[in-house]
């Protein structure tokens, strides 16, 4: 695992952050907003952390596809 974080993964932590800050200091409107905001903030960290981890194995597949190029430029078969 890289050390680079995605931005989404940055947002989701921020908004799932907010969603549990609402979730304890709001009283009847964070029993909504709370629990909404703590999941959009989770789905979102998920998206990104799948998203970086894609890009990851499809920077790998690409090397490894450079290295199995011929020197002619093509893929030996």
């Amino acid at each position: 695992m890289g050390n680079e974080y995605d931005v989404l993964e940055a947002v989701g932590a921020v908004v799932a952050g907010v969603g549990l800050v609402v979730l304890l200091i709001a009283r009847e409107a964070g029993l909504l907003f709370g629990p909404l905001l703590l999941a959009m903030g989770l789905i979102v960290w998920k998206m990104g952390e799948m998203r970086r981890e894609f890009n990851e194995k499809l920077e790998s597949l690409r090397g490894e596809i450079e290295s199995l190029k011929g020197p002619g430029g093509t893929i030996d078969g």
